[in-house]
């Protein structure tokens, strides 16, 4: 009400030099603990009431509303221990098991995947997993561990041969981006069957797909960090290990898997600006690594550090150094920014002779490299290919040493709802049709960066 009537008063506001004149405002309001469980959050929610109270024709104040399928915090811990508890449930009382990531699956997508379907395993169930396309040569490690421990990888249009019990989703921020085919999209027609998820994307248009009560999502610097959160809460439940007999939860090859995703994700870390994603960060890292050093066999070539695999996952392919020397050519820096606008021919071009998988994990390099260079920011712009959407795609990252504001606060300020991230790397997706001229829009949007 004491917001409303401040608008309604501004509006109402005359000048006698300019009687032309009138001001107007907008407000956002958002509340605690009721509605944010946060500082940040709170600050998110007014953020998208006043983003509504805009988009609502201005001059107005409103109250920020959830959206029921919007993801968000769990209000309270007692809430995120009952997900946990009806995951495990589900795990114990079912026997097969289907999992999905998303259309382009990253280091911690692959991982969350493969970590997740090992502690399945624990349990004597069994476990598929659907990954499009074939996993990236500096991945291979998984792929054996997959070999090794019979976990099955279908692809392309393979068909589940036998209908799984369960479904799980990781590290997907909404429906739309499941990777799937035909068959399975069948399958998660069916809304009989329980469907359980892991993420910890939260920005923006990120929207549940698992089903209600059976959704382990909240921030955190990776999705393979929550299956580790899972590990732990696992220890605490005497029950289950004893009945599943589960005597070594913390193997080498899930613990391999789950370092893989949060080392990935966070390149070695160096993405988190909030307090609380580097304390858990920290947390799990330092003591997964132990374990995974204890576990190696000295002078084998088993990954015996933190180090090893990053310096992996960060290797480049032949074909991805060819790529990746080619889009540095188009390179530019605006002040603190370094950055790439690959215009619609160029975007073709090199989307038409290069698989799309390996062009994303390649231009999501280059941005890191610029921003290192600039040693603030880096941005990357290209044009989807026609048949595959009519969207412009951006990533913004800060460099590794930068404390900079939060960069989400671009996608309020520029309306967009079609991205997300986190407060050092945002990604997002204009139609083609809304951006007159590219040129003048990455403008705004690096003016923008350098105010912040």
């Amino acid at each position: 009400m004491l917001c409303s009537a401040v608008c309604k008063k501004l509006a109402y506001e005359v000048f006698a030099e300019h009687p032309e004149f009138q001001i107007t405002a907008s407000m956002g309001i958002a509340t605690y603990p009721d509605q944010a469980a946060n500082l940040e959050e709170l600050k998110e929610f007014a953020d998208k009431a006043l983003y509504s109270a805009k988009e609502g024709g201005r001059n107005r104040a409103l109250l920020f509303q959830k959206n029921p399928g919007q993801k968000h915090e769990f209000t309270t811990i007692a809430e995120k221990n009952r997900t946990v508890d009806r995951i495990f449930d589900t795990i114990c009382h079912n026997q097969s098991f289907l999992l999905l990531g998303h259309e382009l699956p990253d280091e911690d997508c692959i991982s969350s995947l493969v970590a997740m379907a090992l502690l399945i395993q624990k349990f004597g169930k069994t476990v598929s997993l659907y990954i499009r396309n074939e996993i990236p040569d500096q991945l291979s490690y998984m792929t054996n561990i997959c070999s090794y421990n019979k976990i099955k990888i279908l692809q392309h249009d393979d068909e589940v041969a036998a209908i799984p019990d369960i479904i799980g989703v990781l590290d997907t921020p909404k429906p739309e981006m499941v990777s799937m085919n035909q068959s399975i999209t069948r399958l998660l027609e069916d809304r009989t069957r329980t469907v359980f998820e892991l993420d910890h994307h939260l920005s923006a248009d990120a929207a549940y797909i698992g089903s209600e009560g059976y959704c382990l999502v909240y921030r955190a610097s990776s999705t393979c960090e929550l299956i580790g959160f899972l590990c732990c809460k696992l220890t605490n439940r005497k029950d289950i290990l004893e009945s599943f007999q589960i005597t070594e939860l913390f193997s080498r090859n899930l613990v391999l898997s789950m370092l893989t995703g949060m080392i990935g994700d966070t390149k070695f870390g160096l993405t988190m600006k909030t307090n609380r994603d580097i304390f858990f960060y920290k947390l799990f890292t330092q003591q997964f690594a132990k374990i995974l050093h204890t576990s190696a066999h000295k002078n084998s070539k088993n990954y015996r550090s933190m180090t090893d695999i990053f310096n992996t996952i960060q290797t480049l392919s032949p074909e991805e150094t060819e790529l990746y020397q080619k889009l540095l050519s188009h390179a530019h820096f605006f002040e603190k920014t370094g950055y790439v606008i690959l215009d619609e021919k160029d975007s073709y071009s090199y989307l038409h002779n290069t698989d799309y998988h390996l062009f994303v994990n390649v231009i999501k390099s280059v941005t890191d490299f610029l921003s290192e260079k600039s040693g603030t920011y880096g941005l990357s712009v290209y044009y989807d290919m026609p048949e595959m959407s009519n969207l412009i795609q951006f990533r913004i990252r800060t460099a590794r040493d930068v404390a900079a504001p939060d960069l989400r606060v671009i996608l309020s300020d520029f309306g967009i709802t079609d991205g997300g991230g986190h407060p050092g790397a945002i990604g997002f997706r204009i139609q083609k049709e809304n951006i007159q001229d590219l040129n003048a829009y990455v403008r705004r949007i690096l003016n923008k960066i350098e105010s912040l």
